[in-house]
């Protein structure tokens, strides 16, 4: 007979029934993440200096100052001290383990994906019909109407709240029918008018703004890459779990299982 774990009110759980319990409410993804990270970090050591910067980083992250606020912090999430150090301790362990997995390969990741990751500043006025569309972009030609004016009165998007100026904006994140013009726009081109969703659009670029290869843009594309690799670890091992004796029967929680009590949904 399994060893029960836990009892309150009609709630009963066994040992036994922790591993169908976290998968049934979605938990044991995060569970097996943590475990495979210990498995891949346990002989990571980080030094004494960087426990204190990664320490005090986690401070600034949080808008921690002081003890008072450190302790509210403890109590609101249900930690102390201890389990705090233990936390912060095997998230620095990842931290190191991202770096010494995939620094090598982020600067020809970046080169990569430069061209999505660059942002881009451009003016978009919207309106339901082409005629329309096709009168308002001759003024803009001519010079007849500024593009802050004409927005104002005739655009119907949300633009309008900010003089049509968009961004900035990873090229990336766009639609690809305003990526592709935008990619090969220079500074203060105007483009005709063109069908997007059932309205018609009139844009202009503005400005182009090259990402760079600095540390921060080090760390997205270090975790990013991170994310990805244990993620599809995770998967696997969840599909081991889940699927090794195809029916799956064994510490299946079901309907009879009584574990969870019942309850009704009331009517008035």
């Amino acid at each position: 007979m399994s060893k029960l774990w836990i009892k309150f009110d009609e709630l009963k759980v066994s040992l036994d029934h922790i591993p169908s319990l976290l998968d049934r409410y979605n938990l044991l993804p995060d569970f097996l993440r943590r475990l495979l990270e210990s498995n891949y970090t346990h002989k990571i050591i980080p030094n004494k200096d960087d426990q204190i910067r990664f320490f005090k980083r986690f401070l600034v992250d949080n808008n921690i100052k002081g003890k008072d606020e450190l302790n509210q912090w403890l109590l609101d999430n249900g930690l102390d001290d201890k389990r705090l150090d233990t936390m912060l301790y095997e998230r620095l362990q990842v931290e190191q383990f991202k770096k010494d997995m995939f620094e090598d390969k982020i600067e020809d990741k970046y080169l990569e994906q430069k061209e999505l990751i660059d942002r881009v500043m451009y003016s978009v006025l919207r309106v339901p019909d082409s005629n329309q569309a096709s009168e308002l972009f001759l003024q803009l030609e001519e010079k007849e109407s500024s593009f802050t004016d004409l927005v104002s009165q005739y655009s119907i998007g949300s633009e309008k709240n900010f003089n049509g100026i968009i961004g900035p904006v990873e090229l990336g994140r766009l639609d690809p029918v305003l990526r592709e013009r935008l990619k090969i726009s220079k500074n203060g081109q105007l483009w005709p008018p063109f069908e997007f969703k059932n309205n018609w659009l009139i844009i202009r670029h503005e400005k182009h703004l090259p990402s760079k290869l600095d540390d921060e843009m080090k760390s997205r594309i270090r975790n990013t890459m991170y994310e990805k690799w244990i993620n599809k670890k995770v998967l696997a091992l969840l599909d081991e779990i889940r699927y090794k004796d195809n029916s799956n029967k064994k510490n299946s929680v079901n309907n009879g299982d009584n574990i969870i009590p019942t309850i009704n949904n009331s009517t008035e």
